[in-house]
């Protein structure tokens, strides 16, 4: 049956749009729960493993992990920064492959 492009929206049309737009609001709340409680379930997870009266190294060990993985990207992006620099300054300087 071919679709009728006439603009009006017949009532059942109307209903069934309403449905389904009732059904997304609620899968849309649904999700936005189910995030809110995995996120207080985290942040209950950390404060309650924490102690208070721990040296700060050992309550920040987590966060080792993270900056250890900064520095060696850090160090990876300049040794390939200095790298390249190393193989423009040969082609330019010593081989005169470029000429600036």
């Amino acid at each position: 049956m071919p679709i009728r492009s006439s603009g009006h929206l017949t009532q059942e049309e109307i209903r069934r749009a309403s449905e389904l737009e009732a059904e997304t609001a609620a899968k849309e709340r649904a999700a936005l729960a189910a995030e809110l409680r995995r996120r207080r379930g985290r942040a209950h997870e950390t404060r309650a493993g924490a102690d208070v009266n721990a040296p700060l190294s050992v309550r920040a060990a987590h966060e080792y992990a993270y900056v250890a993985r900064d520095v060696r990207r850090i160090a990876l992006t300049a040794g390939l920064t200095v790298a390249i620099l190393a193989v423009l300054y040969v082609l330019v300087n010593v081989l005169g492959v470029i000429s600036i």
